[in-house]
């Protein structure tokens, strides 16, 4: 966690600390925390608090690419007020993340995947006051049954990263700006097939998988898995897997 004292005009300004206390959370899990925050040497208006949950994107444009930084969901934690000169606060909050947070805790070769939380202080006629925390999302039990049936399947994840656009399925469609996608490589002669890549789309009840299957002299193919939460089953997902690779 970041401690962050800005200053404005040279005049001590306000300071800012945000505290995280629910560690290495699921998407969609909710996490609690606290806004710690100090007055200036001069009374401020305040225009209002807010969190920020964020993530870092490719972003195609033609025939270039670059990183945007994104915003995934806002929260608005307190209105309008008067924060007196010195004068400390604590303000907590509870936030669930979205079902569809990209997640950061996973083994692979590289992982460009960020995700944090940023308060922002809006400040009425002065400098606003920021803090930016990172946060560790771990998957959840369906994510961590596919991947394990990749791996026994006879992959190996090689890279993740974030992309800016959206998903559809058949019945569904990723609603969060972004998608993650998980690139992974054979550890072993598969006949035609350079790459899979994996993108999941998390609902509350269920999660669906979308496999994009590189292959050779053929192009790519589409295929799709719908994980539900109340069944997870490595071996049936290693079945699936197995089905749809055609291995």
């Amino acid at each position: 966690m970041f401690h962050k004292i800005l200053s404005n005009l040279g005049i001590q300004g306000i300071e800012i600390n945000t505290c995280i206390y629910t560690a290495n959370p699921q998407a969609g899990q909710i996490i609690n925390g606290e806004i710690i925050f100090k007055g200036a040497n001069s009374n401020k208006s305040v225009n209002g608090i807010y969190l920020y949950l964020k993530t870092r994107a490719e972003v195609e444009s033609g025939d270039h690419e670059f990183n945007q930084d994104l915003t995934i969901q806002q929260w608005h934690i307190s209105g309008a007020f008067e924060l007196q000169a010195n004068q400390s606060h604590n303000i907590p909050f509870s936030i669930q993340l979205p079902f569809e947070t990209p997640i950061t805790d996973v083994a692979c070769r590289i992982n460009k995947t960020r995700v944090w939380l940023h308060t922002h202080l809006d400040i009425d006629w002065g400098v606003d006051a920021t803090d930016q925390d990172h946060l560790n999302i771990l998957p959840t039990p369906a994510m961590q049954a596919f991947l394990t049936a990749m791996q026994q399947c006879g992959f190996a994840l090689a890279t993740v990263d974030v992309e800016k656009g959206q998903l559809r399925g058949g019945n569904y469609f990723s609603t969060i700006g972004c998608y993650q996608e998980l690139e992974f490589i054979p550890t072993r002669h598969f006949s035609g097939i350079n790459e899979v890549e994996v993108s999941f789309v998390a609902q509350e009840q269920q999660t669906h998988v979308m496999l994009e299957v590189d292959r050779k002299f053929r192009g790519d193919q589409l295929r799709s898995i719908t994980i539900p939460h109340q069944n997870i089953s490595v071996p049936h997902l290693v079945q699936q897997i197995q089905h749809i690779l055609n291995i």
